[in-house]
């Protein structure tokens, strides 16, 4: 009786710890497994990722100082640095905007624009980049880049405003494309144009040529017409220009694109302006600087940009990522940003 009664007591014990098992091991780590996010993903503004053997590399700036984060995922920030605090060979440089990390010809460069005046008229920015072997430093400053005219006479005195400088390759040749000013003035509300040039090194351009103006209804409505924020994306065998128009502190920035139906993308007739091709809704606004990047699997494309958490003027903006996809004409199709609070699905792959 006795020996009936241990082993009734054994038995109730083992179905408990099993219950339990069951109960708090296996689906407590479904429950962990977390299979959509919703945007915004965080604050922040002129957002960059680059993925690269399987990781994925956003760079950043807080104006003063540029870090890149290395993760495995699209969706999470992992391991975090800051690799420029803006100190340059001896000068101190103000204004660190929209810096981009490319891999060119083996080495890592970082793209942004920087002032070495402080504060407003933001009249003294120019075009700036960063080399190194390895994606988190640490890099060396390779200094201003020459974005002017007088490109067989290049010096610091006849270069010309330039922000948002983006890298590529087409046909085995390396290009960079820009929003820039036509010639130097005093005053910050100038017109943006985006340009494009040859690259003979990573830091040193060939002539520039001007490709597109804000020209049309959509890209104009502020004190100054204005193109920037230009990002490259490639789809098959289609080269596509996506930039930012109207202006960045108010609910009507969007996105227009020049395809190259050229052969020389230096020439200004091998582009054809389309747009707009992504813009606001009621709930989200001015959107815009956005980057490109494939899911972990290679079988989605997603965009990566930002938006105003107002509809105020002014430069108080989140970062947001969804997905998009390419129609019958090869042509990218954005939809409507999703608004805040939407689950979505997490990019194919990355669970």
């Amino acid at each position: 009786m006795i020996y009936l009664l241990k082993y009734f007591v054994l038995v109730v014990l083992l179905s408990v710890i099993v219950s339990c098992s069951d109960d708090k091991g296996t689906k407590g780590n479904e429950s962990k497994i977390e299979t959509t996010f919703e945007n915004p993903l965080y604050d922040g503004a002129d957002p960059w990722m680059i993925k690269h053997n399987n990781l994925y590399y956003t760079c950043y700036s807080d104006g003063n100082n540029i870090s890149v984060s290395e993760s495995r995922f699209m969706t999470v920030k992992e391991n975090d640095k800051v690799i420029f605090t803006g100190t340059s060979q001896d000068e101190k440089l103000y204004s660190l905007w929209a810096p981009e990390l490319h891999f060119v010809k083996g080495k890592w460069y970082i793209y942004y624009a920087g002032a070495k005046r402080k504060g407003t008229p933001y009249t003294y920015q120019r075009a700036r980049v960063l080399e190194s072997d390895n994606p988190l430093g640490p890099y060396t400053d390779k200094g201003e880049i020459y974005t002017g005219d007088n490109y067989k006479n290049q010096t610091p005195e006849n270069n010309i405003w330039a922000i948002d400088m983006n890298v590529f390759e087409y046909n085995s040749k390396w290009y960079a494309t820009w929003s820039g000013w036509e010639k130097q003035v005093d005053t910050d509300k100038t017109a943006q144009h985006t340009y494009i040039a040859q690259l003979i090194n990573p830091w040193t351009l060939g002539k520039r040529s001007l490709i597109s103006k804000a020209s049309e209804e959509w890209e104009i409505g502020e004190d100054f017409a204005l193109q920037e924020g230009q990002e490259v994306l490639k789809h098959n065998n289609d080269l596509f220009i996506v930039y930012s128009t109207r202006g960045s502190w108010t609910k009507h920035y969007k996105l227009g694109l020049l395809k190259l139906i050229g052969i020389d993308p230096l020439n200004t007739d091998s582009w054809e302006k389309h747009g707009p091709v992504f813009g606001g809704t009621n709930s989200v606004h001015g959107v815009g600087h956005a980057s490109f990047v494939k899911s972990p699997d290679n079988t989605e494309y997603w965009i990566f940009y930002h938006s105003k958490k107002g509809t105020e003027h002014g430069w108080d903006r989140d970062v947001r990522l969804q997905k998009f996809v390419f129609n019958n004409e090869g042509f990218p199709v954005f939809g409507n940003p999703i608004d805040a609070g939407v689950s979505i699905n997490k990019p194919s792959g990355e669970l």
